[in-house]
């Protein structure tokens, strides 16, 4: 099916050494492997702000792997198949991290098929008007007691009696143990960047019309006191999309992002928008 969009495998492999960023590479050292099913085998090597691409039948030594066919691929690299969908699906597989797996997005600029020019940004048509919804919703005691903090400066996150999973925001119940969360705990304000998503959707809010300027990073963050997956999702500093580094965790090894602060609003309102967005903590 790879054919039907007139582009292999191949080509995006081929393609990957003269699209690659060094900046976006910047202190990453790891190997990923491409399992393509009906196509063959390629290892990627990252290190030091360099690369290298390689077909083999050898994915031995790969810090993580993806697995899935061509037509998936090629798909996903042409921007007609969502990887999150193919993923879930069963169509692509990633043994390993997937965290570090998305990591590759930031080392490579947009692929575009040999004869074809670079799609034109579509002009955003923008219409303001203050929705009125004549409705009011409760946002409970466990979050209102969130949104409090806020206002004061402080994050909090809910602690699980006995996984000890911390969640900010927090929750009524842990979704893994199903029991009742009352131990509250103060985390951050500063932590450690872990992820992050290039978004280029408007994002309109709904009760203002306002978009947001796009390209914007919606980042998770290791806030200081939690541990593993217990991110906390906000905003990145718009003219500080390319120069923070992601963190992550691979086969025990650890690699520190940046550290990040937030950048609290003057008129704090008992909402998510107290915190403006994170900042790097220089």
């Amino acid at each position: 099916m790879s054919q039907d969009y007139g582009v292999t495998p191949n080509d995006i492999f081929n393609s990957m050494k003269d699209r690659f960023r060094a900046e976006g590479a910047a202190g990453i050292s790891s190997v990923f492997g491409y399992d393509i099913t009906d196509a063959g085998r390629w290892k990627l090597t990252v290190k030091d702000g360099a690369m290298s691409i390689d077909k083999t039948d050898d994915l031995s030594g790969c810090d993580v792997k993806l697995i899935t066919d061509s037509a998936t691929y090629v798909g996903i690299n042409i921007g007609k198949i969502d990887g999150m969908q193919a993923l879930s699906a069963g169509k692509l597989k990633v043994e390993g991290d997937i965290n570090t797996f998305a990591l590759t997005s930031r080392f490579f600029v947009k692929f575009v098929a040999p004869g074809q020019d670079a799609a034109p940004e579509q002009e955003l048509l923008v219409l303001k008007k203050v929705i009125s919804v004549k409705q009011r919703f409760a946002t409970g005691p466990v979050m209102g007691k969130f949104l409090k903090g806020l206002k004061v400066q402080k994050i909090l996150a809910i602690k699980c009696p006995e996984c000890g999973r911390l969640q900010s925001p927090p929750r009524e119940a842990c979704a893994i143990c199903r029991v009742k969360n009352t131990d509250w705990v103060e985390i951050g304000p500063n932590g450690e960047m872990r992820m992050m998503e290039y978004c280029y959707y408007a994002s309109p809010d709904p009760l203002t019309g306002e978009t947001r300027e796009t390209p914007y990073g919606a980042i998770g963050i290791l806030l200081d006191g939690c541990r593993d997956e217990e991110v906390f999702w906000h905003l990145l500093r718009p003219d500080q999309l390319d120069q923070v580094k992601m963190g992550s965790v691979l086969n025990g090894k650890v690699t520190h992002g940046s550290r990040l602060r937030p950048v609290w609003a003057d008129n704090r309102t008992g909402g998510i928008s107290d915190i403006k967005y994170f900042e790097i903590d220089a």
